[in-house]
């Protein structure tokens, strides 16, 4: 299968390809105020409001550098109604794909509480790759807050 690759830090992750809409510039987004931290804001995307979560702030607790590699991935979001709503990925060095087997991916064995998103890592030539679910991103009362019921 085909991933998307970004580094959050010094760590690398992957996202499938088949999840990605497309790969936008970073733009300034606007602000949600008393939005959780790792909500960059909204960007305008295709004359529709896209909420933004920065995945460093997510993962890291500190915000995406802005720099030439630091891109939005848009995403289809699985709602919990089985509607899709698009969601942009602020990372940083979004720069290549890589062809990786399902069977690539294992369990690492932990799970983290506040990390419901990663469970699977693959082994490559440049060190190991953290895959990210879309899926399980973010918390059943923040879906509610970003995509509130027919707002899809």
């Amino acid at each position: 299968m085909l991933m998307l690759l970004f580094r959050l830090g010094n760590s690398r992750y992957a996202i499938p390809v088949a999840d990605v809409v497309e790969v936008a510039p970073r733009v300034e987004l606007e602000t949600l105020p008393h939005a959780p931290d790792y909500v960059a804001g909204l960007f305008s995307y295709r004359g529709r409001h896209a909420p933004v979560i920065d995945l460093c702030q997510l993962t890291h607790r500190r915000r995406c550098v802005d720099s030439f590699t630091t891109r939005i991935v848009m995403v289809d979001f699985p709602l919990r109604d089985g509607n899709k709503c698009t969601l942009g990925l602020l990372a940083e060095q979004v720069t290549e794909t890589v062809e990786l087997a399902p069977d690539d991916f294992s369990s690492t064995g932990l799970r983290i509480e506040d990390t419901p998103w990663l469970d699977q890592a693959a082994h490559t030539a440049e060190g190991l790759v953290q895959q990210i679910s879309v899926a399980a991103l973010l918390p059943e009362e923040v879906q509610m807050q970003l995509f509130p019921a027919g707002d899809t």
